[in-house]
């Protein structure tokens, strides 16, 4: 593989259109972002607990959607070289933080910004992880009783973005050519083509998300889920309960991922796009080998629920439906426990 154009640093923002943006704000800010209350050109703004600016940017319009996602990049000069390579501009970047942004869009036509030089924001207070946790043989908290609130769980970031590519290969190298992005793991089908993977960023021997970026192949692009980073399972748990509480859909979990290891939960936002809370996900360094596997419903997770019916193939597949899709389709509908159905 040649050596990519630049690497990006962290996922900085996902982009949405909305029709309706008040209830939309409603549901992010009950799902623990935070809302800037900021305001330009008809978009919206939200944050984390953590530095970043803004974390999602609602754009009003006439019909829903996923616009895109940005990255960030370490220095000026890794925009210079993608403007250089792509034809692309880079131009100031017109929301809360400012700097310099260049815009790019992917082999499915999905939004990539990359953006430098944005003024990072005071992180939010939030408790500390409770990790002074009791076992049968070791006791760490004495005359401590637990006491989490009942309240949102704190997204302190962007974790990763899934998304659906008619063109497995052709996508996962625009991302690893364009943004330097690793496979850490690669799940294939029964004929040994790639099917689903995990891709890192590249931040040399400075730990990094097990991914960043996920992507499956399927008859049509599409965003799958979005992934935010928050404190530990009991933040999980309150944010759950606080969730149903408000009367928003609930959608899998609370369970455990095989690979990236991360506790999850899937809610669904107003018009159905999914939303995951997660904590306690693995980092890798850039050396990491690659790990390869058969996909399957079973390598999933490892403990919770069966995926959804929702998140299954959806039954017949079209006559003119690539090959790939009918291999992925036998893979997923394989009962991944028996004891489940």
């Amino acid at each position: 593989m040649t050596d990519p154009i630049m690497r990006a640093d962290a996922v900085a923002y996902v982009v949405f259109a909305r029709r309706d943006i008040a209830t939309m704000v409603r549901f992010l800010e009950d799902f623990g972002f935070v809302d800037t209350r900021i305001s330009l050109d008809q978009r919206r703004f939200l944050r984390g607990y953590g530095s970043q600016p803004y974390c999602v940017e609602l754009i009003a319009s006439d019909q829903d959607g996923f616009v895109g996602f940005g990255f960030t990049a370490r220095s000026a000069n890794d925009l210079e070289r993608l403007a250089q390579a792509t034809g692309a501009t880079v131009e100031p970047h017109d929301a809360p933080g400012g700097g310099q942004r260049l815009r790019l869009h992917d082999p499915d036509g999905v939004r990539v910004d990359v953006v430098h030089g944005g003024a990072p924001v005071a992180p939010l207070p939030v408790r500390e992880a409770l990790s002074a946790v009791n076992t049968p043989t070791v006791a760490r908290r004495i005359n401590t009783p637990l006491r989490t609130e009942l309240a949102p769980s704190p997204v302190f970031r962007i974790g990763h973005v899934v998304l659906q590519s008619t063109n497995f290969e052709t996508t996962s190298s625009w991302y690893a050519q364009h943004l330097g992005v690793l496979p850490t793991d690669i799940l294939s089908v029964a004929d040994g083509s790639p099917a689903l993977g995990f891709f890192r960023l590249d931040r040399g021997q400075e730990p990094t998300d097990h991914h960043s970026l996920a992507i499956l192949a399927g008859p049509s692009p599409a965003m799958l889920h979005i992934s935010t980073e928050t404190i530990d399972l009991d933040a999980i748990g309150q944010g759950h309960q606080y969730l149903r509480g408000r009367g928003w859909s609930h959608h899998w979990g609370i369970g455990r991922h095989l690979l990236g290891s991360q506790i999850f939960d899937y809610w669904k936002d107003p018009v159905g796009d999914e939303w995951e809370h997660y904590a306690d996900g693995d980092l890798m360094t850039a050396d990491h080998p690659t790990g390869h596997d058969r996909l399957s419903r079973a390598g999933l997770w490892v403990w919770g629920d069966d995926l959804p019916e929702s998140m299954r193939p959806p039954g017949p597949l079209p006559a003119d439906a690539p090959p790939i899709a009918r291999r992925i389709v036998d893979a997923l509908l394989v009962p991944p426990r028996p004891w489940l159905p």
